[in-house]
């Protein structure tokens, strides 16, 4: 059955299967009005820096949400701002491959109050480790660079996945278990990829692994 128009409920919709919300894709060159009626969802990315207008609060419902979502082949950011009639304010720079969820939770005035929550693929939250194993080698699979006196393992950002400021902490095996140590540095270079090194003399290699969070 198809309605053309607003449809309400008192109390529960109750889905034996699903209910399904629409969503939309564009790319902006100019400012973006929402209104109450506009998609649950919008992709959106640009060449330039663009805007994107949440409705007036007060024509919404308590709890009336929208995402939006700037892909990572978007060439800039989008500003989230809340509605004024002459001087909308920025409530969110969403960089591209982002997802923000807003939510109105005071419709008391045009600008209203929004929680803002992040959406995140679950693979690249911040909590989650990657792990490097290395062994006391000079092979790849333990420390392959030898340079002016020091052995060096580097783990490319490509690797490790954690951006360009990942924390790392090292451990050297003991038996099956692990004991923290601090190599002679662990740099992290401004691209995110990350060299631990030790002194070759004396041979200061060892067995163990490095968790990048």
């Amino acid at each position: 059955m198809d309605r053309r128009g607003d449809f309400r409920v008192g109390r529960t919709i109750i889905a034996d299967r699903r209910v399904d919300f629409g969503a939309t894709a564009a790319t902006l060159s100019a400012t973006k009005d929402l209104d109450r009626h506009t998609y649950k969802w919008h992709r959106l990315k640009n060449t330039t820096t663009q805007n994107v207008i949440l409705p007036n609060a007060t024509t919404l419902l308590l709890g009336w949400q929208v995402v939006i979502d700037v892909p990572d082949d978007s060439a800039a950011a989008v500003n989230v701002q809340t509605y004024h009639d002459t001087t909308p304010a920025t409530l969110k720079n969403i960089e591209p491959g982002r997802a923000y969820e807003l939510t109105c939770v005071d419709i008391s005035t045009e600008v209203g109050e929004w929680h803002v929550n992040f959406l995140e693929e679950a693979d690249k939250i911040p909590t989650e480790r990657y792990v490097k194993s290395f062994d006391d080698s000079d092979t790849a699979s333990g420390w392959p660079t030898l340079s002016n006196g020091y052995h060096t393992i580097t783990v490319l950002e490509s690797e490790h996945e954690r951006g360009t400021k990942p924390t790392v902490d090292i451990f050297q095996a003991d038996g099956s278990d692990f004991i923290q140590v601090t190599p002679d540095r662990v740099k992290v270079a401004a691209n995110g990829d990350v060299s631990i090194r030790v002194p070759e003399n004396p041979d200061l290699r060892f067995e163990g692994e490095a968790i990048f969070i």
